[in-house]
């Protein structure tokens, strides 16, 4: 059997000589009036997939719709009447001009499922394809490969931002599903939403019926009998679904030898072997076929998905079809005898191995073993949960109603903007919405306290971002995100705003910052040149207000960031906890009791905290120190606590499984891996003025020390001659300072060569932090009308 073959260079190509048709369609687009009832849809897969979930849902809930399916050829033109949708060619004028008067898109695969000359200025839905396991778009060098120059390459990346940047609304099936279509098409977290994949909808259903997959496995097995096959109702079918590789013939293709293994084993098990090759790949499998191995492609059955009831076991090596598969928790057999050269070319976004809980076959003895082994109870017991754990990584919604939520989410992105958004509510932002943390969350916290009727955003970049209580979050650069950013009165951030942010007349930007700074920031950074010096002023100008822990950081404000409005040197709102928390010159034992069992640390360990900063010269993780080993060397007696920069990777890859070394990079508050330190290790990080309120001993581990210093960044001050700890360039120092401070405590040498240092840094750069910072700050705020009323005593005890 031969099928339709396709490879992205080839088609890359196309793209880039089309061109001129996209300019001019893009013109037309300006004078030819959109219909908001009128929808197009198309798939690469014909009339199936998710679109034909969506376009059969909207047709049941609104009756004067005119859908119209985009079709390929007249097999499905025909499809598409039989659903009572309107069918026209997707090339030539006819598409052309229904993909330009939709006032709706909706696609499965790319624009080019619609009239892709047409899609300008319309309202884009992109439901992909299913749960991506194989890198795609951007995060795959595969998918922009064409011949030619440079400048080329540049142009048609350049074409593929822009396609991207048209859609209006990417869906996904699990937060897992949706951050790698961020990456993949570049775009906002906002643009992503996680409303369950509607090509599982059938299936979802199937799985909860009583009789799971009969009807299913009616229809599969009468197909597969129309070509001749005598399939026992007894007999169990097995799935064969390997992947696309971009017009590469399928390397698992069996010998004669592996042939008559299947075939004996299928006799043996009482099996079928049902091959589905992927619709754009390539396989030589006619000479498979025969007794008990059969041929199931797309042109004997279009869409695959919804009768996946009907087997028993899927065996696959990257193909999505497994984790639509996962729903019914029945048994995956993942087989990848090409997994290092497909990994190094188009790439996965996590190691199979994660994916297949560590069971991989290699060949197809490794495939019938693993499949003889389903007769054994506890082997099969095995692979279901790995099944039915896959499907809780992947399907957020098992309802079978995500159509339902595709047209709901997109009457709400119909919706005026300004009626999406409580213009009284409050909009906070930590770190680009990395996190929920710092200044933000603990002012958070004391206006909750004090306005609990007070709505309150949070900007986050993920599903799996946790905000507070009682809050809202809103994905970057979603649209209610913007709405909130425009509308509402108050702001509080912690970091630069972007997405061009032009602060309103009457709306109030308090601009926390996220530490005292002993680096040198924005202006003050050395051979700054003129487009930089443009963005810092242009930033500080949308700020109203400007947070401030002491003295020093209000001076570097005024110069680094030319900041000339109201700076509020109160201390810091994210430190109030630490300061509450000491019991004379050390934390209290209960606070650091209750910190260390929430990082997971045993209670009798000792605890030292690494946290460096970032390095201009890259955002990949900064661990000079080495972690792993600084564990071992320090012995059994310790646990290395790991903080990475919100800039950086986390350290999670060098956690060890013993509990050695604990990654707290996503740690929301700062202040619970510091009230758990012994000993707090860092280089530059503006930890060191946190870890002052809490008196936690600190030592410097500054390598590249006269490098940071000299060509990097440079210091505020003099740090070396003011440091309140030891400045070290040698893991083995390390491990010596820490053992001296767990052997003698406050009275180890170090520690009293550096008292009064230290207590001239907390008096320098903590004059204010006495606990009660958040109440000040939101004094401050109500006093200058950007929280008005206060039903609630504005003063505690601290």
């Amino acid at each position: 059997m031969s099928t339709a073959g396709f490879d992205f260079a080839s088609g890359n190509l196309s793209k880039l000589l089309a061109i001129p048709k996209y300019a001019l369609s893009f013109v037309l687009s300006w004078f030819v009036p959109r219909v908001g009832a009128r929808w197009v849809f198309g798939s690469a897969a014909g009339v199936g997939e998710g679109a034909l979930a969506v376009a059969r849902a909207l047709s049941a809930e609104q009756s004067d719709a005119h859908i119209t399916w985009l079709v390929a050829d007249e097999d499905e033109a025909e499809r598409a009447r039989s659903e009572g949708f309107a069918a026209v060619p997707r090339r030539g004028r006819a598409g052309f001009w229904a993909t330009l008067r939709a006032g709706h898109i909706i696609v499965t695969h790319g624009l080019g499922d619609a009239n892709r000359f047409g899609v300008a200025g319309g309202f884009i839905v992109q439901l992909w394809h299913g749960a991506p396991i194989k890198r795609l778009h951007f995060d795959s060098p595969v998918t922009t490969a064409v011949a030619g120059s440079p400048l080329i390459r540049s142009l048609l990346r350049r074409m593929y931002r822009a396609g991207a940047r048209q859609v209006d609304l990417y869906v996904a099936g699990s937060p897992v599903a949706a951050e790698r279509l961020r990456t993949a098409f570049r775009v906002a977290p906002g643009k992503v939403r996680v409303l369950g994949d509607p090509r599982d909808d059938a299936l979802a259903r199937s799985a909860a019926a009583v009789n799971a997959g009969d009807a299913a496995r009616s229809r599969v097995r009468a197909l597969l009998e129309r070509d001749g096959a005598t399939i026992a109702e007894s007999e169990s079918l097995v799935l064969y679904a390997p992947t696309w590789r971009d017009g590469e013939p399928d390397p698992a293709l069996p010998t004669d030898a592996e042939l008559a293994a299947l075939r004996e084993t299928c006799a043996r098990l009482g099996s079928h072997l049902v091959i589905r090759p992927h619709p754009l790949g390539r396989g030589a499998y006619d000479a498979l076929l025969g007794e008990r191995v059969h041929l199931l492609d797309s042109e004997t059955l279009r869409d695959i998905t919804p009768m996946l009831g009907a087997f028993d076991t899927v065996v696959t090596d990257y193909s999505s079809i497994a984790l639509d598969f996962s729903l019914l928790g029945r048994p995956i057999i993942w087989f990848a005898p090409d997994l290092e050269r497909y990994g190094s070319t188009r790439g996965l976004y996590e190691p199979l191995e994660v994916t297949a809980a560590g069971r991989i076959a290699r060949d197809w003895a490794g495939v019938i073993a693993t499949w003889e082994s389903l007769s054994r109870p506890a082997a099969r017991s095995a692979l279901v949960g790995e099944a039915r754990a896959l499907g809780e990584r992947f399907h957020t919604y098992r309802d079978g109603r995500s159509a339902e939520r595709v047209l709901g989410e997109i009457r709400r992105l119909r919706t005026p903007a300004a009626e999406l958004i409580d213009p009284e509510g409050i909009f906070f932002e930590s770190f680009y919405g990395r996190q929920v943390s710092c200044n933000p969350l603990a002012l958070d916290r004391e206006i909750a306290r004090r306005f609990p009727g007070r709505t309150r955003y949070w900007s986050v970049d993920s599903e799996r971002r946790a905000v507070p209580s009682g809050a809202v979050p809103l994905l970057v650069g979603g649209r209610e995100w913007f709405a909130a950013r425009r509308h509402v009165r108050l702001l509080i951030v912690n970091d630069w705003l972007r997405y061009r942010f032009r602060r309103r007349r009457g709306q109030i930007v308090l601009q926390t910052w996220h530490g005292t700074m002993l680096k040198h920031l924005a202006l003050g950074r050395p051979d700054v040149n003129l487009r930089t010096r443009l963005a810092v002023r242009r930033e500080s100008r949308r700020w109203s207000l400007m947070l401030s822990q002491n003295p020093h950081a209000t001076e570097q404000f005024r110069s680094s960031y030319a900041f000339s409005g109201e700076i509020l040197e109160t201390g810091y709102p994210r430190d109030d906890v630490l300061a509450r928390a000491l019991a004379g010159d050390s934390v209290n034992p209960v606070a650091a009791r209750l910190a260390r069992a929430e990082l997971g640390v045993p209670a009798e360990a000792r605890v030292l905290v690494y946290a460096p900063t970032w390095r201009d010269r890259g955002v990949t993780l900064v661990d000079d120190l080495d972690v792993r080993r600084l564990a071992e060397d320090l012995g059994d007696d310790w646990v290395v606590v790991a903080r990475g920069h919100t800039r950086t990777h986390a350290f999670g890859s060098y956690a060890s499984g013993s509990g050695r070394v604990i990654d707290a990079s996503h740690v929301p508050d700062v202040a619970t891996v510091l009230l758990a330190a012994d000993v707090l290790v860092t280089d530059y990080s503006s930890i060191m003025f946190d870890a002052a309120v809490s008196r936690t001993p600190m030592l410097f581990f500054v390598p590249d020390l006269a490098a940071y210093r000299d060509r990097e960044r440079g210091f505020t001050f003099d740090f070396e001659r003011d440091a309140p700890g030891p400045l070290l360039d040698a893991r083995e120092d390390v491990v010596s300072h820490a053992r001296a401070f767990a052997d003698e405590g406050r009275e180890a040498a170090w520690m009293r060569r550096f008292s009064d240092p230290a207590e001239a840094w907390r008096e320098r750069f903590a004059p204010h932090d006495d606990g009660g910072a958040a109440v000040r700050v939101v004094d401050a705020l109500i006093e200058r009308g950007a929280l008005e009323g206060d039903p609630f005593a504005s003063r505690v005890s601290f």
